[in-house]
């Protein structure tokens, strides 16, 4: 510990823009570092729920609560040096080369994490529901798929590890534009026949065995429940060992004529080639899926779901 010290009150400022709450880790103050962390925190959390799909005419569109805390940290913090009492101990992260250490040790971390096991993802539309509405925060892992990227970037890719199953939600570079992440669940696996007639999936798995006979076509189980909106049927889906909730619309025909067309297969039917797969929106009649796209391939998987707030 060290006696008769002050922060530099211009430090602290810059620390304050740049590094937000660390700065009252320069100025020897630690219980409001982590006071001003949690609330940026939850500042961050309302900001993400109230701008995923806002009304258009929502007063707060264009508002951030985190703005309030933009000039609060530097303007705080400089007050603080201004009424500095030298003779305080000096603990060892008030210094500018540990506060600035403290500072990169945190944000590596969270791209650390963010980049190659756990990312949030906001669900701006209703192509997923019931399962995941508009509003939804969906937390995918990513660990072992491969695909690591950070805001956009691309980090790296190695040979994925793990697979997506028959049911999986999943997250993925949109492969018309991989810029643009999307949410499906996955249907069709690589080798399998996929057909979606009458808004009903039949599914010849992949004859991986040749010595054994080949399956034949199976429809996909489901079983309609109590109707939640006026134009939407509520049904039950069993895929493999997974069960979930589909919206199916009545009234709407299957847009056939826009489906992607393979060659060699029917307008309604698709063989899902080596290393790709096929996905399908749990809101069948409002979802642009591989009915209109094509397949997934591997590479493009970001992850799978592990947890929707």
């Amino acid at each position: 510990m060290d006696k008769q010290w002050k922060p530099k009150p211009w430090l602290a400022v810059v620390f304050g823009f740049f590094l937000q709450p660390f700065t009252f880790l320069y100025v020897n103050k630690q219980k409001l570092f982590w006071g001003y962390l949690l609330l940026s925190i939850a500042l961050i959390l309302i900001d993400t729920k109230l701008h995923i799909a806002p009304p258009e005419d929502a007063w707060y569109k264009d508002l951030y609560l985190m703005w309030l805390l933009f000039f609060a940290y530097p303007i705080h913090a400089f007050i603080i040096t201004k009424n500095y009492d030298e003779n305080q101990a000096r603990s060892w992260y008030a210094s500018w080369w540990a506060t600035f250490s403290c500072f990169l040790i945190l944000l590596v971390s969270i791209v650390s994490l963010r980049a190659f096991y756990f990312e949030p993802f906001s669900i701006p539309a209703s192509s997923m529901t019931p399962n995941l509405n508009p509003g939804d925060t969906l937390i995918i892992t990513k660990n072992e798929f491969g695909n690591y990227r950070y805001l956009g970037f691309q980090l790296m890719k190695t040979e994925p590890t793990k697979k997506p199953e028959r049911g999986d939600i999943i997250v993925f570079q949109y492969p018309q534009n991989p810029e643009i992440d999307y949410v499906k669940r996955v249907i069709g696996l690589p080798g399998d026949r996929i057909i979606y007639r009458n808004k009903s999936i039949y599914i010849k798995e992949a004859c991986i065995n040749p010595k054994v006979k080949c399956s034949e076509y199976v429809a996909i189980e489901k079983t309609e429940k109590e109707s939640t909106q006026d134009i939407l049927s509520l049904y039950d889906e069993n895929i493999g060992d997974k069960t979930y909730s589909i919206h199916i619309n009545p009234n709407i025909a299957d847009r056939t004529m826009h489906f992607f067309y393979q060659t060699g297969t029917q307008r309604d039917e698709w063989l899902v080639p080596e290393g790709h797969y096929f996905v399908l929106g749990d809101n069948r009649d409002n979802s642009l899926d591989s009915r209109f796209w094509g397949f997934v391939p591997q590479e493009n998987i970001l992850g799978k779901k592990l947890y929707v707030w």
